[in-house]
């Protein structure tokens, strides 16, 4: 995996988040926080899930012996949420703009929520907070229609097809 194709996920998870965020947005805000029995109790919490995993994994990428996970107090609306997402996404971006060839294809060593050691190669663990949000993404897609509201394509392909 180049830094190239790291850089076009990362340009594909944007461009998804962006449209999720927008068809969140039209809806009423009230339905984010309703639970819906999916593997996080409904939109709020699983938006939280992503955001917090993205967040630890740019602490693990900025060389922090240890991550600190959110909280709610951290992001405790879905206003907040989105603010706290946009910041960690930059901080992200802002990192793979530092990166060379040559690191992407290093290891990443770090300790997990477990305080066990790990190593990883980098380009693994960037492609892997995409399939991640990905993952999230589709809860994302069967809540936004169990709540009446219109979901929008988020598939790899669309953005492609759309970026021609």
């Amino acid at each position: 995996m180049t830094l190239a194709d790291i850089k076009t996920l990362f340009e594909y998870n944007s461009w998804a988040k962006a449209r999720l965020l927008s068809a969140l947005d039209a809806m009423k805000e009230d339905d984010l926080y309703k639970d819906l029995k999916s593997s996080f109790p409904g939109m709020y919490a699983t938006l939280f899930h992503i955001v917090s995993a993205e967040n630890i994994w740019r602490q693990r990428f900025s060389g922090a012996e240890s991550v600190t996970p959110l909280t709610k107090d951290d992001a405790p609306t879905y206003a907040a949420l989105k603010a706290r997402w946009n910041e960690t996404e930059k901080g992200i971006l802002s990192y793979l703009d530092s990166l060379t060839e040559e690191q992407l294809s290093g290891v990443l060593t770090f300790k997990n929520i477990k305080g066990e050691p790990v190593s990883q190669l980098l380009w693994q663990a960037l492609q892997h907070i995409v399939n991640h949000e990905s993952y999230h993404r589709g809860q994302a897609t069967t809540m936004i229609r169990q709540l009446g509201g219109t979901p929008v394509n988020t598939d790899l392909i669309g953005f492609y097809r759309q970026r021609k």
